[in-house]
């Protein structure tokens, strides 16, 4: 299908500045409207892929708890939390459950990253990608935001606002993709979305990789990472943080299954958690990758096409609606280029294969 750049689909972009407390009054004024209707919907949606829905009250109860580590051992992130509910109008444990939603569903959860490093790259410089396989409902919530913190790394990340971090960029070179795994959770970790801050707001990877480790973890979830350094993935668990390492060529395809050999049990105990295709989509970007390599470094715009493919359609890289009960309204909400070598994110407001790419730079 033919993509028409002229069509406006840029998402709303805020650079915010400050202490944490300043940053969430900004968001939470800016971005009211949005915040006010996710936080109405997000139970909803959660209890799309779920057999018995979930309660505000049992909603509330799971965020409570995660949230009991997360305000000892993040306090900052806490402060802009209570900053956006003081200037949106929106309850402290409404942006909670937001910000613990992935801990709300059973249903499994997809997404296809990619990581090329400098070496690889046409452009002499690293970057990530994904394809955001969730709710189309979100896309309209979204926004494009750029926080600037008091002796802090600045970082860009595309988000519904009112959520602490997403998939984005910051200013130490690093990029972090994101993809759900399969294994186990543990309501007193911290939240998922809070770790990805605490990476996004570290000065080096030894310091992310140290915090990330030091805390007690909520989910069971996938960092795809692109540094001064190179690929970084980290297979996240309650349990461990284990490292999956590039190939030689310096790419990586990581979706929604585990890696690293010590965790390659949960793909027998939590195999129902594994979103579809999983290991046939992980193939599949592995041969793009590798057989256009062969041929040459790897463009962007080559990365913009393995995650257009339909191999497998309509649960393929590019994912499309299907009659699946509890997962088949979901699709490619987005696709996202991460190059903080080049200080700019390009992401797709819809499909790849239907949608331009869309660059925002940070400044």
């Amino acid at each position: 299908m033919d993509k028409n750049p002229s069509i406006n689909t840029r998402f709303p972009e805020l650079e915010v500045s400050g202490t944490p407390n300043e940053m969430g009054r900004q968001i939470g004024e800016h971005f009211q409207d949005k915040i006010i209707e996710l936080s109405e919907i997000v139970l909803d949606r959660c209890n799309k892929g779920n057999s018995e829905p979930v309660t505000w009250l049992q909603a509330e109860s799971v965020a409570v708890k995660t949230f009991r580590r997360a305000i000892e051992l993040f306090p900052d992130i806490v402060s802009e939390i209570n900053g956006t509910s003081e200037t949106s109008g929106v309850p402290v444990e409404r942006l909670m459950v937001l910000n613990a939603r992935n801990m709300l569903s059973a249903s499994p959860e997809g997404c296809t990253s990619l990581i090329v490093d400098a070496q690889a790259s046409s452009t002499g410089t690293g970057f990530a990608g994904q394809n955001w396989d969730n709710d189309p409902a979100m896309s309209p919530l979204s926004a494009v935001i750029t926080r600037k913190g008091d002796g802090k790394p600045a970082f860009m990340s595309w988000m519904q606002p009112g959520l602490v971090a997403y998939m984005g960029i910051n200013s130490e070179g690093l990029g972090i993709c994101m993809n759900a795994l399969n294994g186990p959770s543990d309501v007193t970790g911290v939240p998922w979305y809070f770790l990805v801050r605490a990476i996004l707001e570290s000065e080096s990877v030894n310091g992310a990789i140290a915090t990330v480790s030091s805390v007690p973890r909520a989910l069971t979830a996938n960092a795809a990472m692109i540094t001064k350094d190179g690929p970084l993935n980290l297979e996240i668990t309650p349990d461990s943080v284990e490292s999956v390492k590039a190939d030689t060529d310096g790419i990586l395809v990581h979706t929604n299954h585990c890696v690293h050999p010590a965790l390659s049990k949960n793909n027998d105990q939590y195999s129902a958690h594994i979103y579809g295709q999983s290991f046939e989509r992980r193939d599949r970007g592995e041969k793009l990758l590798t057989e256009r390599l062969s041929k040459g470094s790897i463009p962007v715009e080559f990365a913009k096409i393995l995650l257009s493919d339909h191999d497998g359609y309509p649960t393929s890289i590019c994912r499309h609606p299907n009659n699946d009960p509890f997962t088949g309204w979901q699709s490619s909400v987005i696709s996202i280029i991460l190059e903080p070598g080049q200080n700019q994110i390009q992401v797709s407001n819809g499909n790849p294969c239907e949608n331009a790419y869309e660059t925002y730079k940070m400044a």
